[in-house]
């Protein structure tokens, strides 16, 4: 499990993979598509908020198993 003291200039790597996952290049391409398909960043359907449910759902999920 990852250290939950990890900062973000350390390097990510994929699970499947081994590579290293390249953050700022995933988050541009994730707003890109975003802005393309007319979707509001911030807000309450935004992306952001929507994300930050599914990432606490996910960890509630995963903390009870």
């Amino acid at each position: 499990m990852s250290d939950a003291t990890e900062t973000a200039d350390e390097a990510m790597t994929d699970p499947v993979t081994g590579e290293i996952i390249d953050r700022k290049g995933l988050a541009e391409q994730l707003l890109g598509q975003v802005r393309d398909q007319g979707v509001s960043l911030v807000g309450p359907g935004g992306l952001l908020n929507q994300f930050t449910r599914n990432a606490l759902e996910t960890t509630v999920e995963a903390e009870g198993t």
